[in-house]
């Protein structure tokens, strides 16, 4: 018994030693960040060794250390200490808190796109925007998959677009429910799902709620974010942008189940189809792997491997749009030299995050942009976050910060375009750099930056007494109202011929409101004693930022009623069907639409809707010459390019069967046209040119498209068909992914379809293959026996298919690892 007692003794003695040994350590590790990790494990080994079976005490406090020093580490690379120092009053600033604000500001500037009586309906959005939304929904919930488009450019490819949302998860919303809201709604929501994704990202980096809550509001509520609602797959592809810097980063950190999470999310942006966001999104992860290696060396293949495995399962995830979306780039019109300096940051832009009205144009509809580029109407994020960015760089100066000072410049100097020197350089080096084609999207990179280092300062100010507070905001406050108003004499002493000054003084003095009495309530929050007091401070501190944000510009995307949405005819007679004829803007009319202005946005938009402008005409499903989509078919982008000099000739509007054409005056008047042909004819003679002299070919008076058929030179020995006269289509279907025609014909003929020719049609007469020629150099055309035959042209998208096949099968795998793991959760917390 004694022997018994003894050994329980010193086994007792042997865990309060070994605890005490941990202790210790534990304190050196959180306390030294100069204690590397290899020395930790070193000393976690030796007390394995040392107190063997008795040492789990301490091997568990050693554990705790451990992710306390990972903490540590944050909070000392931000020089940000815990938030519970004040009072608690951190723990009211909840995620669901912070929504509450972001949606309260929200409601405040749109409350009749949430109660569904208005509509955005600016530029893009009514002209782009809305009816690729509208000609998905409307193909889903007719049963087609909409891989194909056959009322824009004679036919394009839909889901290989990499910007109409076809494979989105969230897009379902407005597909299932009623538009215009559901789309109005779709694009709000994404600014609660940025902001909550940047509060998550702010309060894993900072520790802090209160500066999450800064840095979410900073993201999801600002000038660039407000005017991509003109576009969902921007709005969504910036929303779950922080989401994916933070899951990335945990899963590098912690492996497991956290890289299947990382993917989902890096797959949900991927499927926006924003490919700059996403872009930018990735060189941030990895601006974030290079900082870690550096503080970390030993833990670069660790990092590395799992990043990479993330890599390949987003791209798994996503390759049922990526397959489609490569294979169309490499058979369209953009390539690596599409980018140039157009609609660059100006070189006076920076002053626009100060004074957002400094140098710009008031349009019509009330919308100011700079002159030099009208991508965006604003990248201002508020005299407030700009300040607290500032005491983060001056005061909380670490690892993470200077990162994000580096990336934020860089996409500054990046925005520059041409003048900054360093996009033509990096251009260079990465050539997919080249597709972007407007430089000012860069500065997604800076705001990006910018709402990150506000909540950095924010944390660091709510460690801090009220006099450092002080101290702290009142050099950064007064050297950015002293840039307000330099800004303000420049623009007063050199303005600019289309400047308004009426608009900019008070642009500029309501700035320095905003920043003065911001400040005063910042340095109140961390005066206050009782903690309900700075709660209220600090929340009214958030809703002022929101506020500035509100007032920066008049409006950056006006509405209009929601009936301007409403099925509307346009005013011809008769409309053209798919598989019939088309209808076409004239050169003339389409160069008018381009520039044409009103101050009534819904007259405006009524009237463009009336011209089929841009996609107008998705909305009534009428087939038409033209049409905007952000890639297009190479070969039949340089048809439309003769249709819109003028030097084809009329023989070419006879075959692409236009029954309809708007003249250049008056507007919104439709001229009928009884010489078109229809989609498909037959009986033609194969005359074979190359390219060129094809191109050729058609601005001539010898083409008789009724007669002739030009088939490339390599088809030559090919297709033995000729002319024949009494051949004809008995009849003709023509859908979204299939066309069928009955024919008749005397002898070996062509039957030509002006279809935009592209590889993924697949022809068959009576069930067998045929080949599917480029005839009329973008356009359709095959062989056709003698007899009677039923021929069949079908989309087959190949690469669509593979990558469904590898998306679903990784997304089995996802849902089957994550629901293991959370199965291994829940039985270990069980018992």
């Amino acid at each position: 018994m004694k022997r018994v007692l003894g050994k329980n003794t010193v086994l007792r003695v042997a865990a309060v030693a070994d605890v005490a040994t941990a202790a210790v350590a534990a304190a050196v590790v959180v306390a030294a960040d100069a204690v590397s990790s290899r020395a930790v494990k070193r000393l976690s080994h030796r007390l394995r060794r040392v107190h063997g079976g008795a040492g789990q005490h301490g091997k568990a406090l050693l554990t705790l250390a451990l992710s306390a020093r990972g903490a540590g580490c944050k909070a000392h690379s931000m020089k940000v200490d815990a938030p519970e120092t004040q009072n608690g009053f951190d723990g009211l600033f909840s995620a669901a808190r912070f929504l509450l604000t972001l949606g309260l500001l929200i409601f405040i500037s749109y409350p009749g796109l949430l109660l569904g009586t208005r509509a955005f309906c600016y530029r893009d959005t009514g002209l782009f925007s809305y009816p690729v939304a509208y000609y998905l929904r409307d193909s889903l919930r007719h049963g087609h998959w909409p891989l194909w488009n056959p009322c824009s450019n004679c036919g394009t490819p839909f889901l290989a677009q990499w910007n109409t949302l076809a494979l989105y998860p969230l897009s379902l919303f407005y597909i299932l429910l009623p538009m215009p809201w559901s789309l109005n709604c779709f694009l709000l929501g994404h600014l609660l799902l940025g902001g909550i994704g940047m509060y998550r990202l702010a309060q894993d980096w900072f520790g802090s709620r209160f500066a999450a809550s800064v840095a979410g509001l900073v993201f999801a509520w600002n000038g660039l974010s407000i005017h991509c609602l003109m576009w969902p797959c921007h709005a969504a592809g910036l929303a779950w942008m922080p989401c994916v810097v933070w899951q990335c980063g945990r899963a590098g950190q912690q492996g497991g189940g956290r890289i299947y999470w990382a993917a989902l999310a890096g797959a949900c942006q991927m499927l926006t189809g924003s490919p700059e966001t996403i872009l930018l999104t990735w060189l941030i992860v990895a601006g974030i792997f290079v900082r870690d290696v550096l503080h970390a060396p030993h833990d670069f293949w660790r990092i590395g491997r799992r990043l990479l495995g993330l890599g390949v399962m987003v791209g798994a995830l996503s390759a049922a749009q990526m397959f489609p979306c490569l294979d169309l780039l490499a058979h369209g019109d953009r390539t690596s030299s599409a980018g140039s300096g157009f609609w660059s940051l100006p070189p006076w832009g920076l002053a626009n995050f100060f004074v957002p009205l400094f140098h710009t144009a008031g349009s019509l509809s009330g919308v100011f942009s700079q002159d030099e580029q009208q991508w965006t109407s604003s990248y201002y994020v508020g005299v407030l976050p700009l300040a607290l960015a500032a005491v983060a760089l001056w005061r909380a100066r670490g690892g993470r910060t200077l990162l994000l000072a580096v990336l934020a410049l860089a996409g500054v100097l990046l925005a520059f375009g041409d003048a900054g020197l360093v996009l033509n350089f990096f251009k260079r080096a990465v050539p997919l750099l080249g597709f972007i084609r407007f430089p000012v999207k860069f500065i997604t990179l800076t705001v990006f930056c910018l709402a990150l280092l506000a909540g950095a300062g924010s944390a660091w100010l709510q460690t801090q007494s009220p006099e450092a507070v002080r101290r702290s905001c009142s050099v950064p406050g007064t050297m950015i109202g002293l840039v307000v108003l330099l800004v303000l004499a420049l623009a007063y002493w050199f303005p600019f011929p289309f400047d308004s000054w009426s608009a900019v003084w008070p642009n500029a003095l309501g700035r320095l409101a905003f920043l003065v009495a911001g400040l005063a309530v910042l340095a109140l929050v961390c005066k206050a004693q009782r903690k309900l007091a700075r709660a209220l401070l600090a929340f009214g501190f958030l809703v002022w930022m929101g506020l500035d944000i509100c007032t920066h510009e008049p409006q950056q995307n006006p509405a209009v009623p929601a009936r301007a949405y409403a099925a509307e005819p346009p005013p011809m007679t008769p409309p053209p069907q798919i598989g019939e004829s088309r209808a076409m803007l004239s050169p003339e009319a389409e160069k008018t639409m381009d520039n044409l202005v009103n101050p009534s946005l819904l007259n405006l938009y009524l009237g463009q809707r009336a011209e089929l402008f841009s996609d107008c005409n998705l909305l009534n499903g009428i087939p038409k010459v033209g049409g905007f989509m952000p890639m297009h078919l190479a070969p039949e982008q340089k048809v439309e390019d003769l249709l819109k000099s003028g030097k084809a000739d009329p023989g070419l509007l006879e075959f692409l069967g236009v029954s309809q054409i708007a003249p250049p005056r008056p507007l919104f008047v439709w001229e009928a046209q009884t010489n078109f042909m229809p989609w498909a004819t037959i009986g033609q003679k194969p005359v074979f040119l190359d390219d060129d002299a094809t191109l050729a070919a058609l601005c001539a008076e010898s083409f008789l498209p009724r007669r002739i058929v030009y088939l490339p030179a390599l088809a030559r020995g090919e297709i033995e068909a000729n002319a024949d006269g009494h051949a004809q289509i008995l009849s003709s279907h023509v859908g979204q992914s299939e066309c069928v025609f009955q024919t008749s014909a005397e002898s070996l003929t062509m039957l030509v379809v002006a279809q935009a020719y592209y590889h993924c049609w697949r022809a068959s007469v009576d069930g067998a293959p045929v080949p599917l020629w480029r005839a009329n150099y973008a356009f359709q055309a095959l062989e056709v026996p003698p007899g009677r035959h039923e021929v069949r042209i079908v989309y087959v998208d190949r690469a669509f298919q593979a990558g469904a096949v590898i998306s679903i099968m990784a997304l089995l795998l996802c849902v089957a690892v994550i629901w293991k793991g959370s199965r291994r959760v829940s039985n270990s917390g069980a018992e």
